[in-house]
């Protein structure tokens, strides 16, 4: 591969491997290529719709590597398929294994929320701007939805009580979680390592910080897992490092279980 820095976003075609679920929670993988590469994700085309602020796997199929990315926004549709932009969810992965130009300087913009109006000052990464740019506007989460709304340009003044962008979600067991990542309802199995045993299990949703799902056996929060998710028998399948953060008792033989991802690498 060439050690040559290119500017970024650079157009290069990598061939890589997705693995995620599309608008409707079904899961997919999918062999396909980049389109362009930014140092913080990609411009990649697929053959399904995607969510917005939905978690995709992808595989760079000549370094064998993976990463999680977050699917960014839509640019366009073409007979070939969906183009979309994603940013690596973990800002210091280095998953093209290409060295980059020093990044220019991050911009700066003031958006207003399309639903409630609020106007906020946002700095916008390589692969947003490449978002904007093609559609002039973002979409982002807000206070006033616990869906994403699309946010675009102003004149406007910045709103004098504009706060950080979170949503609240209530926790199923409390009602008292105060969750930082939007959820996104999927139809898809995963499967759960613990003590040793496997146990395949169907999952509820999904967020960036971790997933629901529903078993037949009990655990208690606090315990320490391994979860693929999603899962596919026969199947190269991502490990990753959680914990049990909840447990809600549906009937003397389903359980329902939060898992929160902790730091740590990816293990096969």
């Amino acid at each position: 591969m060439t050690t040559q820095l290119l500017a970024s976003p650079a157009a290069v075609k990598l061939q890589i491997e997705v693995v995620g679920s599309d608008l409707d929670g079904q899961h997919y993988i999918q062999r396909t290529h980049t389109v362009s590469i930014t140092q913080d994700g990609a411009t990649i085309l697929l053959a399904k719709k995607l969510a917005p602020e939905s978690e995709l796997i992808v595989r760079n199929l000549q370094t064998s590597e993976e990463a999680i990315v977050r699917v960014v926004g839509h640019i366009r549709e073409d007979t070939a398929g969906h183009l979309y932009g994603v940013a690596f969810a973990d800002p210091s992965v280095d998953l093209w294994r290409i060295p980059f130009l020093p990044p220019k300087s991050v911009k700066s913009m003031v958006l207003e929320c399309s639903r409630c109006h609020v106007v906020k000052a946002l700095s916008l990464t390589e692969i947003e701007m490449e978002i904007f740019e093609s559609k002039r506007a973002l979409t982002c989460r807000c206070e006033c939805s616990a869906l994403s709304t699309i946010w675009k340009e102003t004149t406007r003044e910045e709103s004098a009580d504009a706060r950080p962008q979170a949503v609240a979600d209530a926790h199923p067991a409390t009602g008292q979680e105060q969750r930082k990542y939007k959820r996104t309802t999927v139809k898809a199995v995963a499967c759960i390592r613990c003590a040793g045993r496997e146990e395949v299990v169907e999952c509820e949703d999904m967020s960036r910080g971790g997933f629901r799902f529903k078993s037949r056996k009990q655990y208690p929060p606090g315990t320490q897992i391994e979860a693929a998710m999603p899962y596919l028998k026969a199947n190269m399948n991502i490990f990753v490092p959680g914990e049990i953060a909840y447990h809600q008792e549906l009937s003397a033989v389903s359980h329902r279980h939060g898992v929160a991802y902790r730091r740590g690498t990816p293990q096969k």
